[in-house]
């Protein structure tokens, strides 16, 4: 039986190691492109959809001429859709919240014109009544908008009196719920009108 040298052995052996190396790193460079591919085809559809629903509601807001005298109180505008943790069938609305100062009348009517103006549609008032304007709105492409304003005067004093007292005092209920300056929230809503 003849023998073979051990520098052929070593150099067959070199040559099978180094083609297993290579389809080891060919099955790893593989994976990695699988894992990397899966992760941006589950990360850029989401953001490039969220990034044109963020475009939407701020058209939505930008159309919407406010009233001089306008000061900016907050803000929570989003382009993802936000559902409630406990029904997921209704979600979060984009949010402005800014103060006005005129009355209340005066205030609610120039939004609401303005809001119609941009061309939306009023549909319902929210709670007939109250001390409180809040109307409801919908885009042709059947979005929806909020407008609530209501007397920040009398909105602070209800929120004091409960704070300091835990009911309201005979004197809260003089203040007119009218008086100025006006507290404003504007939400838009690109999926329902359940909040």
């Amino acid at each position: 039986m003849a023998k073979t040298s051990p520098k052929v052995i070593s150099k067959q052996t070199h040559q099978k190691r180094h083609k297993q190396h290579k389809r080891l790193v060919g099955v790893v460079i593989i994976f990695l492109a699988l894992v990397i591919g899966t992760i941006l085809i589950l990360m850029i559809p989401p953001k490039i959809n969220n990034d044109i629903r963020l475009k939407r509601i701020n058209e939505i807001y930008s159309s919407i001429k406010l009233p001089a005298n306008t000061y900016f109180n907050t803000q929570n505008v989003f382009g993802d859709k936000r559902p409630y943790p406990n029904d997921s069938g209704r979600s979060f609305s984009s949010q402005k919240t800014f103060v006005v100062a005129k009355t209340v009348t005066e205030t609610f009517n120039e939004i609401d014109s303005a809001i119609k103006a941009a061309g939306y549609t009023y549909f319902e008032e929210a709670y007939p009544g109250s001390t409180s304007k809040e109307y409801h709105y919908k885009t042709s492409k059947g979005e929806y908008i909020r407008l609530n304003v209501s007397s920040k005067l009398r909105d602070d004093a209800a929120s004091n009196e409960l704070l300091m007292n835990g009911k309201f005092d005979d004197a809260f209920f003089k203040i007119d719920p009218n008086a100025g300056p006006s507290s404003v929230t504007l939400k838009v809503n690109l999926d329902d009108n359940n909040e």
